[in-house]
């Protein structure tokens, strides 16, 4: 299981900026994700079931309100690629929750802007990065706690 934030770089386009646990994704996986981003689809929550990987991307398109982004607005996807057996409603709340969660972390733009030379001297981007990063890591581990839960139970009840 693995949650990947990816946005939208004003320069080299939808890019994935943090993903977790820290293990590769495979590289088919990336440039699928690239292209999710791309997609114009209407829906900000979508899914895509990867049938010969067994894999299910769950997806929540996001725009963080932004000073310095063009259009006022940062382009972010949540994603959660998991086993394909898992049902994707267990895990919209999760999608939902976890994004909550970054759109109410102050100043939480400015994250984006790690790579960027007019802004990578303020120690606002950095501290910005490092609370998505707790906040991804946090929610996924909670996810894992919960999920672990409920297969314990269902093995209890056999």
């Amino acid at each position: 299981m693995h949650l990947v934030l990816t946005y939208f770089d004003r320069l080299k386009g939808p890019s994935i900026f943090l993903s977790f646990p820290d293990a590769k994704i495979e590289e088919d996986i990336i440039y699928k994700l690239i292209k999710f981003f791309d997609l114009e689809i209407n829906e900000t929550f979508f899914e895509i079931v990867l049938i010969n990987k067994k894999k299910k991307i769950i997806n929540l398109y996001i725009e963080i309100p932004s000073e310095w982004a063009r259009g006022g607005k940062e382009m972010v996807m949540l994603s959660l690629i998991m086993k394909k057996e898992y049902k994707s409603e267990l895990v919209y709340a999760f999608i939902v929750e976890t994004s909550h969660q970054i759109l109410k972390t102050k100043n939480v733009y400015k994250a984006f802007y790690t790579n960027d030379d007019h802004y990578n001297d303020n120690i606002e981007v950095y501290l910005a990065h490092e609370q998505i990063r707790i906040i991804l890591f946090d929610c996924l581990s909670s996810l894992i706690s919960r999920l672990e839960s409920k297969l314990n139970k269902k093995i209890k009840k056999r």
